[in-house]
């Protein structure tokens, strides 16, 4: 059987699932715990302004500030469970664990990036910026959820460690929200919206969907992926979907094909 590719048209008509919903609802339940700790809690570094600006306000923000701190416990420890004990988890792990790869895929970006070379970086699934970005997220959360809780229940931590410790606490903790803050800002915004090909949005983060034209242009490994499993389907179904694709106007939205987990 010769080898199936989508026609040229096909590729903006054609999505396929590049986030599942679960990975979209901690996305999103991340990204509205992370608004409100960061809110609530730049304040805390300017006390006498925030004081007189928020006036009796300000211990409303400490509520909400430990009940976003709460959900963001809670996401960790059901990342956590659906990372180590789902199998759609253990897959997306896999595919985020830092490899040797992913350097030479890095010098290959900087050639292609300067003009020393046509090709694009043959990245997968995830590329190193994504990979050291959510590692950065799991390290954040991390000192964030351990830093917060020894200050929230500061006379606990003050029974076993001295008052500089607590200061500490109080530097690390503050330092590494403004840290997490500028990231979002300057790097994860621009790389995932606001970057040319993008703007002004991504929906990926919204539907989970991907057309095969970024796909092939952005992660060409993860397309050539999708080839193989659709060339190991019946030709009849290969023709349904390319069928279904050229049914669909422009105006009408494109065909979804979901992967198989493998």
């Amino acid at each position: 059987m010769a080898e199936w590719e989508p026609y040229e048209v096909d590729l903006d008509r054609i999505t396929v699932t590049r986030f599942t919903t679960s990975q979209r609802v901690q996305h999103e339940v991340l990204v509205a715990s992370f608004t409100i700790l960061i809110i609530t809690g730049l304040p805390v570094l300017f006390p006498e302004i925030s004081s007189r600006l928020l006036g009796g306000a300000f211990s409303f923000r400490t509520f909400l500030h430990h009940f976003a701190g709460v959900v963001l416990i809670g996401l960790s420890v059901f990342h956590v469970y659906w990372a180590l004990f789902t199998a759609e988890g253990r897959r997306e792990v896999q595919h985020m664990i830092p490899r040797f790869k992913d350097l030479t895929d890095l010098v290959h970006f900087v050639k292609h990036q300067t003009g020393h070379t046509d090709e694009p970086a043959p990245f997968d699934k995830y590329d190193p910026f994504e990979k050291f970005e959510y590692l950065a997220v799991v390290w954040g959360s991390g000192i964030m959820i351990l830093t917060g809780l020894t200050l929230w229940f500061f006379e606990f931590t003050l029974q076993f460690f001295p008052k500089w410790v607590y200061d500490l606490v109080l530097m690390i903790h503050g330092y590494e929200a403004v840290l997490a803050f500028l990231a979002v800002i300057l790097g994860h915004l621009y790389n995932v919206h606001l970057k040319p090909g993008v703007f002004p949005m991504s929906r990926v983060w919204l539907d989970g969907k991907i057309s095969l034209r970024k796909l092939k242009e952005h992660h060409p490994l993860e397309y050539e992926r999708w080839l193989a499993e659709q060339r190991l389907k019946p030709q009849g179904s290969m023709r349904s979907t390319r069928a279904a694709a050229n049914a669909d106007s422009p105006s009408s939205g494109a065909t979804e094909v979901k992967p198989s987990a493998g």
